[in-house]
């Protein structure tokens, strides 16, 4: 274990800085769900309770996840999907709200 102080050191920041900043992340996930809802090609699942948002693609997009997540990718917003018609966005220390305001547009653009 010759890289344990490096390991350590995530820790101490985590327990110590970023536990202060969770409320941000969470407003910020709701912010992006509430952006999102307003897209007819996403079916959220609710509001989120925490900085994961979950949705579903609705039943009139006919594109798959992962040809939305190549031209998602094309305007910057980096995103997988987690099911066959899912997706989960995260919103963490390096999602600010400018980069919400991205997200929410280009998902309208690309699934309109």
């Amino acid at each position: 274990m010759r890289q344990a102080g490096i390991l350590a050191a995530a820790g101490i920041i985590a327990l110590e800085k970023m536990t202060k900043r969770l409320g941000e992340d969470h407003a910020r996930a709701r912010n992006l769900a509430e952006g999102l809802s307003e897209n007819r090609g996403i079916v959220l699942d609710g509001s989120p309770q925490t900085n994961m948002v979950f949705f579903d693609l609705a039943s009139k997009v006919t594109r798959s996840t992962d040809e939305i997540t190549d031209q998602l990718k094309d305007r910057g917003i980096l995103v997988s999907a987690s099911g066959v018609r899912r997706f989960r966005l995260v919103t963490h220390y390096w999602i600010d709200d400018a980069a919400v305001d991205k997200t929410v547009a280009a998902f309208r653009d690309v699934l309109q």
